[in-house]
């Protein structure tokens, strides 16, 4: 690949998968300043792997093996150098603009959701942030090498899993 081509995939990719790529480094990390640092390693790494992509997997399950793969490895660098993560409770996810008492409802509802997805094993947030992002279990199988009817079978148990959760938050 021409490095002008590649240049030219590469802003395209970054450009239609920005947002899901922001929500994928938020799934891993609630810490803003470590949320940057994974979305620029996830960059760097579909550049650098964007040449050896054969069109054998679908373009957006590829893009989300390389990410998800990246995210693995920075999540375990992170966990050898501390050993444990430090509370951000202030962090919240960004509030799309619209109707403000929607929006505050809807901010709140999405906050109860993340805080959820975070409360989960990394496997299980894995599972749930590529769902949420509209993968289906075979696509899902694809990035992550588990058969798509455990995929399936895991994320329904994950699904009960959040709304039981995001219940007992909602009662307090």
């Amino acid at each position: 690949m021409r490095h002008a081509d590649q240049r030219a995939a590469y802003e395209t990719l970054l450009k239609q998968y920005l947002g899901p790529l922001q929500r994928l480094a938020y799934g891993y990390t609630r810490e803003p300043s470590a949320r940057d640092d994974l979305f620029q390693e996830i960059a760097l790494a579909l550049w650098t792997a964007l040449p050896s992509f054969r069109g054998e997997a679908s373009e957006r399950t590829w893009l989300y093996r390389v990410a998800h793969n990246t995210a693995i490895r920075f999540t375990a660098r992170r966990v050898r150098r501390a050993q444990h993560e430090y509370p951000d409770e202030g962090a919240v996810e960004p509030v799309s603009p619209g109707d403000p008492e929607r929006s505050a409802i809807d901010s709140q509802q999405r906050a109860r959701l993340w805080t959820a997805v975070h409360a989960l094993p990394l496997p299980d947030r894995r599972l749930v942030m590529l769902h949420l992002e509209g993968l289906s279990a075979g696509e899902i199988e694809s990035v992550t090498g588990l058969s798509a009817g455990s995929v399936a079978t895991r994320l329904t148990r994950l699904r009960q899993k959040l709304a039981a959760t995001i219940g007992k938050e909602q009662e307090r």
